[in-house]
C-alpha cells in the first residue's frame, strides 16, 4: 500500500526502487559443468573367422573381456580380438548417461559386401559415475552378424561408430 502511494508521486524513483526490491529477492545465479571429453583408447576387433557355406552366424564380442563367442557354423581362426575402449573426462563425481548405437553396417573396402554389427553393450550400467578425478574408462562389445558364405576380406566401418555421453 505505502509503495503504491509513494510510486504514484514519483514515477521514476518507483521504477528504480521496484527494480532494487526485485533484485534483492530474486538472485541471479548460474553454474556450469566441465565440458565432457571423450578419448577413444582402442578400436573394436572381432578377430579372424569364416562362415560355412551351409549358413551364417554371429560373433559376440564381450564388453567384459577381450574375448568372443560364436553361434552358427563359424570357424574361428584367432586373430586380434579387442573390445572398443574410450575414456570419459568431465566433472569429478558427476553422473553421465552413455548411449550406444543400435546398429552399424561395416563394409569390405569399396565393394557391395556388408556385415551388420548390433547389440552394443558396455561394461558399465547407466548412470555411470565419474571418479574423483572426473574420469571413467568404458569398454564396449557388440554382436557381428555373418551371412551364409560371407565374402572373405577386411570389413570396417570407415573409421568409427557414434556414441553419446551426457551429464545426468
Amino acid at each position: 500500500m505505502w509503495l503504491s502511494a509513494f510510486c504514484s508521486k514519483r514515477l521514476s524513483l518507483c521504477a528504480l526502487y521496484t527494480a532494487l526490491i526485485v533484485s534483492m529477492f530474486i538472485p541471479g545465479t548460474a553454474s556450469t559443468q566441465v565440458a565432457l571429453t571423450l578419448d577413444p583408447k582402442r578400436d573394436m576387433k572381432f578377430g579372424t573367422f569364416a562362415a560355412d557355406i551351409a549358413g551364417g552366424g554371429t560373433v559376440i564380442l564381450s564388453p567384459d573381456a577381450d574375448s568372443v563367442s560364436f553361434s552358427g557354423p563359424i570357424t574361428n581362426f584367432g586373430g586380434t580380438v579387442t573390445r572398443a575402449r574410450f575414456q570419459i573426462v568431465g566433472e569429478p563425481k558427476a553422473y553421465v548417461i552413455i548411449s550406444l548405437p543400435s546398429s552399424i553396417t561395416i563394409r569390405k573396402g569399396s565393394s557391395n559386401h556388408y556385415m551388420t554389427v548390433d547389440n552394443f553393450t558396455m561394461d558399465q550400467t547407466n548412470p555411470v559415475k565419474l571418479n574423483n578425478q572426473g574420469k571413467k574408462t568404458i569398454n564396449i562389445g557388440a554382436t557381428l552378424h555373418i551371412i551364409t558364405d560371407q565374402k572373405s576380406g577386411n570389413y570396417n566401418d570407415e573409421n568409427a561408430f557414434t556414441y553419446t555421453v551426457e551429464y545426468l
